[in-house]
């Protein structure tokens, strides 16, 4: 009651800002705003499963709305060393007051991240202190309007170019081939760029309030000059560097490829972009719009740079030879030959930053490969033995021991490297760069028996002051090392739920994420063989998503007794000792399910392979209500529509008359697919891709399709006593796993060939296969399904099936162990990622055309989801087959 009548005004905290603001309890922010501490449980409704057992404060900030600035330690201001400049061609003066006579200045400016600040508002809360129940209300403003969100501040620009391989070039390729292009693709790469993708979300939420729902968007491709690639990839376009401008003022981009070629100068590199389509002009003269569409020419003219955001850099082939290329073309080609090129304020997530005691310079690092994640190691003593400079011989340990070695790149693999410096009793080992040997590169090999001493490697005029500095001033040391990568802070635990007697999964969370998995693997195995010695030889996965966790597979049950003990146990992770909650993996009844993602728990509609009985309570798009729009077939995006769909005609029962084209409009599912959206951002670092695919399925269904999407089938079959699922022709059930209709187990009949996934398609021909419900003798109307799918990570498989069931109970690539893929397929080309299986977010299935083995692979490629929201029905197409 207290909370119903406090009204909190954002405004008055913005006044505490300082860099010597200090650290106050939690509440007190909210106290210095006039609001009572009353608040953590006003609003909750009894009984609410969303937020049962959850306090409305937010664990990251702790309710003080401010967090300390990660970009200068809440400092408010950077430190960068530069030459000096009385050091510039000869000694420095050792009067200089500026170096005192050292030759290098400290160069101090303010960070822009916190606009010297020194502190910025939680993310994760908005700035409210709160983070509110989406279900009952619990945590949010009461008593009168809330005050207004101010808008997020726009990031610094900046942009990573990512050289791609596996399905997004096949992606990127397929799109191509598709738009007529005659020319082969040679290279892709993938541009994250934060600012740009911000002012693109800014601006296509600003066209969904004007026209009442989500702008249509495509791609496009867009040739330029060499020499302005990465500005265009770091900036965006320039509205004031336009020229030409035969159709209206805007930036010109071309259905197809081949247009754009001509625009490259000689160059052989394109963007692809993805284009936001608003209001469109009236005229060629584009002035009472935001774009045009100009058939004759394949031309899309977006007026408003923030409506073109360029998501891919395509490498194509040409018949310019090497001797008459641009010397911008080299440039280009040279600046791209690091699988990871950073522009603008971007910097390389994969470093790690020393910082050198006294001076207070930082140093960057690119850690090994088998580095366990710790960077206590990296603190200490440096020590450089000028007569063993490779580190190819045996170091003393009585000069090595307990120090930061430093060695030069050469003599020797890294792994052995490592290991003698590990015999030696070093803390760590910096391999220095060899001079013109390119960027640096994360070290391989196996260090030692457990796989996991402390290495880095750093470039070259950075290991040679190293170098110099050992020798010339003995006890020099590294003070700090700092990831460059934000670290989430973990959660509060929370109480074991388990009301079975016995369970033979368990679930064990949450852990740090900048770990690596075998070390948080064994972790885990040292834990259960202390505190658990009945379990024995467990199968124990990390699972990576929002926050890291553990599932554990027992080949016995453990009974509830034992589980809830654990929880009261020491867990040593990485050698730091904390606690952590054990649960049942498989939930329990009334609990507060911790397995959604998005608010979608996937075993909520399992009975068998792997079910979840906890307290889901109704889907986030109950209630939900959607329209419909027609579309143009003459317009911009029906244009692309239509001749993306009758690319593949004929279809294996006749040739596609297409009847019509209308959008679909869900604001519920849209906010789960956004919501989906953050998640994979937040998971893997970047904005995930997003592409249209085909969905054929039984026409009678898709009025529920349209309200609540596509879900992943069940392990169940669908009884035709049952009112929800029966009379429709289904496989599969459509209800949870608390139908008493619905109980029979789905077995294999020739069906869902790759899991139980929600399959895709990028050809129309293939999805028309599965288009069912239709009364073709009377000339009935198909229907097929346009839908928009976010990327993520994808898996691309590629080969054939070891057995033709031999992945049909696969429900989620997060149930996949390292072992299990090559049990079931037999591959004809590996997948190049090192990233696990279990981390991907979809399955890309290449077709193998000629090479198919019917019923072990497939003709043509198909994609699997296994989430609904990561697939938002934007379309439905109509048409006859004749």
């Amino acid at each position: 009651q207290a909370f119903a009548t406090a009204r909190v005004d954002c405004r008055p905290l913005r006044l505490l800002r300082s860099h010597t603001m200090p650290s106050r309890a939690m509440g007190g922010a909210r106290r210095a705003a006039g609001v009572p501490d009353a608040f953590a449980g006003a609003g909750q409704v009894d009984g609410c499963h969303r937020c049962k057992g959850r306090s409305p404060v937010c664990f990251r900030c702790k309710g003080e709305v401010w967090m300390r600035c990660d970009r200068c330690s809440g400092r408010g201001e950077l430190e960068t060393k530069v030459a000096c400049w009385c050091a510039q061609g000869r000694s420095p003066k050792a009067s200089c007051r500026k170096c005192s006579g050292t030759g290098e200045a400290m160069l101090r400016r303010e960070c822009r991240f916190c606009a010297g600040e020194g502190l910025w508002e939680c993310r994760h809360c908005q700035g409210r202190g709160l983070f509110p129940c989406g279900g009952c209300g619990r945590g949010q403003f009461r008593g009168g309007a809330a005050p207004a969100r101010q808008p997020r501040e726009a990031p610094e620009p900046g942009a990573t170019l990512r050289r791609c391989d596996g399905t997004e070039v096949s992606q990127v390729a397929k799109l191509w081939e598709e738009r007529g292009c005659q020319q082969r693709v040679l290279a892709v790469w993938a541009i994250d760029n934060p600012y740009l993708a911000w002012r693109y979300r800014e601006r296509r939420g600003e066209l969904a309030r004007e026209l009442g729902r989500a702008p249509a968007e495509l791609r496009g491709f867009h040739g330029t000059h060499p020499q302005n690639v990465l500005s265009i990839a770091e900036r965006g376009f320039d509205d004031s560097k336009r020229t030409g401008q035969a159709f209206g003022s805007g930036e010109y981009f071309a259905k197809d490829p081949s247009v754009s070629v001509w625009y490259s100068k000689g160059g052989s590199f394109m963007f692809v972009c993805q284009l936001c389509l608003g209001h469109e002009s009236s005229s060629e003269a584009n002035l009472d719009g935001d774009h045009i569409w100009v058939p004759m020419c394949s031309y899309y003219v977006i007026s408003r740079p923030q409506q073109a955001l360029p998501i891919y850099l395509v490498q194509f082939e040409t018949s310019v030879s090497l001797a008459s290329e641009p010397q911008s073309e080299a440039s280009l080609r040279a600046e791209l030959a690091s699988p990871i090129v950073n522009l603008g304020a971007s910097r390389d997530k994969r470093l790690i930053d020393l910082s050198l005691a006294g001076s207070g310079a930082t140093i960057p690092a690119l850690p090994a490969a088998w580095w366990n994640g710790d960077l206590a190691h990296f603190s200490g003593e440096l020590f450089f033995d000028a007569e063993n400079p490779h580190g190819a011989k045996r170091f003393s340990p009585e000069l090595a021991g307990g120090k930061v070695l430093v060695v030069l790149r050469g003599e020797g693999k890294f792994a052995a490297k490592a290991e003698e410096a590990r015999r030696a009793g070093a803390r760590a080992l910096l391999v220095v760069q060899r001079e013109g040997a390119g960027p640096l590169v994360a070290m391989t090999g196996v260090a030692s028996a457990d796989g996991s001493f402390p290495a880095a490697m750093v470039d070259t005029m950075t290991g040679q002051r190293l170098m110099k500095m050992c020798l010339s001033s003995p006890g020099a040391r590294i003070n700090s090392a700092v990831r460059r990568s934000s670290e989430a802070e973990l959660p509060p635990n929370r109480p074991c739920a388990m009301s079975a007697t016995s369970t033979d999964a368990l679930w064990l969370g949450y852990l740090h994420a900048h770990f690596v998995d075998q070390q948080l693997e064994g972790d885990v195995r040292r834990f259960l063989e202390r505190h658990a010695p009945q379990v024995a030889q467990p199968e124990i996965r990390i699972v990576r998503g929002k926050f890291t966790q553990a599932k554990i597979r027992l080949n016995t049950q453990l009974g509830q007794e034992d589980v809830r003990a654990l929880n009261g146990k020491a867990f040593f992770e990485c050698g730091r000792e904390r606690r952590v909650t054990v649960d049942d993996a498989h939930g329990s009844s009334g609990q507060r399910c911790p397995r959604s993602i998005a608010g979608y728990c996937r075993g909520r509609n399992l009975r068998y392979v792997d079910p979840c009985w906890c307290e889901h309570g109704p889907l986030p798009t109950e209630g939900a209500t959607y329209t419909m729009e027609d579309i143009s077939l003459e317009s911009a995006k029906g244009d692309e529509i239509v001749s993306a769909f009758l690319q593949s005609a004929p279809f294996h029962s006749g040739s596609p008359k297409v009847l019509s084209v209308r959008s679909v409009h869900n604001p519920k599912l849209q906010r789960q697919h956004e919501c989906f959206r953050r998640y994979l951002t937040e998971k893997n670092g970047e904005a995930p891709r997003q592409v249209e695919l085909y969905h054929g399925t039984n026409v009678n269904i898709l009025d529920t399709v349209y309200t609540h999407g596509l879900f992943p089938p069940s392990d169940v079959d669908a009884s035709e006593a049952c009112p929800v699922s029966g009379g429709k022709g289904l496989r599969t059930s459509l209800c949870n796993n608390d139908c008493g209709i619905c109980t029979k187990r789905h077995a294999w009949g020739r069906c869902h060939m790759f899991g139980l996934g929600i399959y895709l398609g990028d050809l129309a021909q293939k999805s028309h296969r599965y288009v069912s419900g239709v009364e073709v003798s009377g000339g009935g109307v198909h229907k097929m399904v346009v839908c928009s799918v976010l990327f993520g990570d994808a898996l691309k498989l590629e080969g054939h099936l070891t057995a033709g069931q031999a992945m049909h109970d696969v429900f989620s690539l997060r149930a996949l162990g390292p072992g299990d893929l090559p049990r079931m397929v037999a591959p004809t080309c590996q997948e190049s990622s090192t990233r696990p299986v279990d981390q991907k977010d979809i399955l890309f299935v290449k077709g193998l055309r000629g090479c198919c083995r019917p019923g072990f692979s497939v003709f043509n490629s198909e994609y699997i989801s296994f989430h609904p929201y990561q697939c938002l029905p934007l379309y439905e197409i109509a048409y006859k087959v004749q």
